[in-house]
């Protein structure tokens, strides 16, 4: 066996292997776009196959983003937890910002 050919074959078997762990539809990240490839919604990746997507999620740059990403939602959600309310009405101002367009 030459060593492409055990190189696809064991892509062959972790697709496989991964494919029984983790169920792709339910991916929040997975996406498949008009092209026909794969992509990964969180980290921005491009993927041929599906091997490939399952093996990128198990890589580092997928684990540090979900890290990120867990860190922020956590973030969020504690900042918009009820806070107190000042009793005095905001103003707003019309300011132009320079580089800003005046619509929204």
């Amino acid at each position: 066996m030459s060593k492409s050919e055990s190189n696809v074959a064991r892509r062959e078997r972790l697709r496989k292997l991964a494919l029984e762990t983790i169920d792709i539809e339910k991916d929040p990240y997975f996406m498949r776009n008009h092209l026909g490839s794969y992509e990964c919604k969180l980290c921005l990746t491009l993927h041929n196959n599906e091997g490939s997507y399952l093996a990128h999620t198990q890589g580092k740059k997928h684990q540090a983003n979900l890290v990120r990403r867990a860190a922020l939602d956590a973030k969020e959600s504690e900042s918009s937890a009820p806070t107190k309310q000042s009793t005095q009405p905001k103003i707003k101002r019309n300011v132009v910002k320079i580089g800003r367009p005046g619509y929204k």
